[in-house]
């Protein structure tokens, strides 16, 4: 399962969830402190909101499975 938070992905497979970069560049060219700092708080929010998914998705992996006779660690 793979989801897109903006400039990342968070995977999550039984091996464990995982936040990948969309491409090699984050941010664009910065011309000034005030771009630079906006951009940056920017990124922080997008990695903040991965950590809150990998989190719930390593929440539903410690449930179990969600219906009966499904393998607990699939």
């Amino acid at each position: 399962m793979t989801g897109i938070l903006d400039k990342f992905h968070v995977e999550h497979s039984a091996n464990g969830a995982r936040v990948l970069a969309r491409s090699l560049e984050l941010t664009g060219y910065c011309t000034d402190d005030r771009e630079i700092e906006t951009m940056i708080e920017m990124l922080k929010d997008d990695l903040d909101a991965c950590a809150k998914e990998m989190k719930r998705l390593r929440a539903a992996n410690l449930r179990g499975a969600l219906f009966e006779g499904w393998p607990k660690n699939a």
